[in-house]
């Protein structure tokens, strides 16, 4: 990496948080739970231009071409290991107002339970949000990793996947997506209220791809339809099965309903 790189990055200290670059890693969240374990005084991002072993949720891999944003912050939050719970809804929100920024119509993107976000309905981000947590349930640190499809995506995704460089027809520049970012989530985060979360619930609702729509869900065990009808406080997914049954989810996938044969 070039002392000019490092150097670019490296003056990129945004709301008291340092930042360090890599023109590739292993994975910035594995790069985040070390620092954090070693002791960090203050929030510090780790970006990569690219990742050898970039991890989405459950455990899947993560395509990490260059071009893209991949950075994970490494934070302490002064919350119980409960309140997580709605910490993807924070971060989506925050990564939906960085598009925006960017130059997406804010009408095209959309936050997807539990915590992708779309434009034009097709998969733009993946969240990866993970913790460690002391024997009374404080949080001893959060890493919360982001990946933003700023210039590809796979074309293998089981969700239909985009970049912000096919939808706006131009290149962004992964610095000007990063400075967003930071700043779109630290704002999220001042004003992020576990104890009282209806406002942040209602606003993610309004943008959401899905509820009120019947949908595909898939769970590590099992595959079925239901109508999403919306979240509860917990951010637990709720729904109407077809057989008129209800049920709250808090992990899984929403997919589109398959066309009838």
């Amino acid at each position: 990496m070039s002392s000019l790189i490092q150097q670019e990055w490296a003056s990129l200290i945004l709301a008291g948080s340092d930042v360090q670059y890599f023109d590739q890693c292993t994975s910035t969240n594995s790069l985040a739970a070390e620092a954090a374990v070693a002791g960090l005084d203050t929030p510090k991002w780790f970006v990569a231009g690219r990742q050898s072993a970039g991890r989405g949720r459950r455990g899947r891999a993560w395509a990490s071409g260059e071009g893209n944003l991949y950075c994970s912050l490494s934070t302490h939050l002064n919350v119980k290991i409960a309140d997580l719970s709605t910490l993807p809804y924070v971060v989506s929100l925050a990564v939906r107002d960085c598009f925006i920024d960017l130059g997406c119509d804010s009408t095209s993107v959309q936050c997807k339970w539990p915590n992708d976000v779309l434009v034009d309905e097709k998969k733009a981000s993946g969240i990866l949000i993970e913790s460690s947590a002391s024997q009374d349930q404080t949080i001893d640190f959060v890493v919360i990793g982001v990946g933003l499809n700023l210039a590809s995506y796979p074309d293998d995704a089981q969700f239909p996947a985009t970049s912000i460089q096919e939808r706006l027809g131009k290149r962004v520049a992964v610095t000007d997506a990063f400075k967003s970012l930071a700043f779109r989530l630290n704002e999220r985060l001042a004003d992020w209220q576990p104890q009282d979360v209806s406002g942040l619930i209602e606003e993610w609702r309004t943008v959401s791809w899905g509820l009120g729509h019947r949908r595909e869900i898939r769970t590590a065990n099992e595959s079925f339809m239901a109508t999403l009808t919306g979240l509860n406080s917990q951010g637990g997914l709720m729904l109407v099965l077809d057989d008129g049954s209800t049920r709250t989810l808090y992990a899984g996938d929403v997919f589109e309903a398959p066309c009838p044969k």
